[in-house]
């Protein structure tokens, strides 16, 4: 039901008054305001068409808030996760990544001043392992630098040692 009145409403024309801007007064977007909830924003690639409530069931078991979750279509194919504690939000995308019906779930965190709708949803951080490198091999350079050749290196688990 609301994918039909997404695509509803999608396909109705606008006028040229309908598209206008708006200007806020100054005092009304410099106030501090408490936020709601901790975000993040999330797709589907590939995926036109899914059962939102079905997806919302499995996520919603698999993430597991402690404090709660409410998940939202936003816009065609882009989903927002409200979560109610940041330490939630944090275990899911730490725990990452996730997929529903064998599906990549790209998720990016929401900060408070930024617009959903336009964070990069292009890209999603995975856990890599290299195998046979000689343990002398096993050093932080040698481990960004193969990281770097794939995507972009983020971080590394290694022992005291500086060994991997």
């Amino acid at each position: 039901m609301t994918d039909d009145l997404y695509n509803l409403g999608k396909a109705l024309p606008y006028s040229d008054d309908e598209q206008r801007s708006i200007i806020l007064p100054l005092g009304i977007w410099d106030g501090d305001v408490e936020p709601q909830g901790f975000f993040l924003v999330g797709k589907l690639p590939g995926r036109r068409h899914f059962n939102f409530e079905a997806f919302k069931a499995t996520m919603s078991n698999s993430f597991n808030p402690g404090r709660g979750l409410e998940i939202r279509l936003i816009e065609e194919g882009r989903l927002l996760f409200k979560f109610n504690h940041i330490l939630d939000r944090r275990r899911v995308l730490d725990s990452g990544p996730w997929s529903f019906e064998k599906h990549l779930l790209v998720l990016q965190p929401v900060e408070d001043n930024e617009n959903p709708s336009r964070i990069d949803l292009n890209w999603a951080e995975f856990y890599i392992h290299v195998h046979d490198l000689p343990l002398k091999r096993m050093t932080k350079d040698i481990t960004a630098f193969i990281g770097n050749q794939l995507g972009v290196f983020k971080e590394v688990d290694l022992d005291r040692g500086g060994q991997g």
